[in-house]
């Protein structure tokens, strides 16, 4: 079970200063995956790739779930109990 502390914990409030070190890690752990599927590309084609998965990526902490700097803690339950209504809405179907 997940507690009022966890679910405020879980939503980011500044996913910018995250942004750049994951896409370095990413960067890392993908490029010999893509080197392998599309030999011959230059290094910056190749970044320019990753970078275009990574937009879509899980890892991106943009795809996350964000909040206002100035976010009370209530609101970001508020914001955390949304996005798991949303979640059950879309699993359960009534969400096309």
């Amino acid at each position: 079970m997940v507690t009022p502390g966890q679910k405020a914990q879980s939503v980011e409030i500044h996913p910018e200063r995250r942004f750049k070190a994951a896409l370095e890690h990413f960067q890392e752990t993908e490029l010999p995956r893509i080197k392998q599927e599309y030999p011959g590309l230059r290094l910056q084609q190749y970044k320019e790739r990753l970078f275009k998965e990574f937009q879509k990526h899980h890892d991106n902490p943009f795809n996350q779930l964000t909040a206002s700097y100035n976010t009370t803690r209530e609101g970001k339950i508020e914001a955390y109990n949304a996005l798991q209504a949303e979640k059950e809405a879309r699993l359960r179907g009534d969400i096309v």
